[in-house]
């Protein structure tokens, strides 16, 4: 498998970066699997957080482990590989028509850091009521 090459890095107007990951790979008959991966990491402190979670700073810290990545992906297969180097341009030009909006939105990292949150919390839960007896992961916080 060919290891993932970075294409482009973008820093978005609210501070993130946003990067460009090629994951094609070659098929059988000169044909391409392509695949474009889109990165944005996002640093968890106090003053990335949304309003709500400031009181839980510390919890929500170390439980993301002070940092989250958002990724999207992008896939065609079967593509000839004379072709596959314009669809890559194509998937980068269709996410970066995304980012003023979107991605380089002042609300952007703390909107995820809640969705993220959020998502632990339901996952703690389900833990929680999990009678198995059989340990659990990531473990449940004392």
């Amino acid at each position: 498998m060919n290891p993932a090459r970075l294409l482009n890095r973008h820093t978005l107007d609210n501070g993130l970066s946003l990067e460009f990951w090629d994951h094609s790979r070659p098929l059988v008959g000169g044909r391409q699997f392509v695949c474009l991966m889109a990165t944005i990491a996002i640093p968890v402190r106090a003053e990335t957080l949304p309003p709500e979670l400031e009181g839980q700073a510390a919890q929500v810290v170390e439980a993301l482990r002070e940092g989250i990545v958002f990724s999207q992906m992008q896939e065609r297969n079967f593509i000839g590989a004379s072709e596959a180097p314009t669809i890559l341009q194509d998937m980068q030009t269709r996410i970066l028509a995304l980012v003023p909006g979107y991605f380089g939105h002042a609300e952007f990292a703390a909107r995820f850091i809640r969705k993220k949150w959020a998502e632990r919390q339901e996952l703690l839960h389900w833990q929680r009521q999990d009678t198995r007896g059989e340990p659990t992961w990531p473990p449940l916080p004392s």
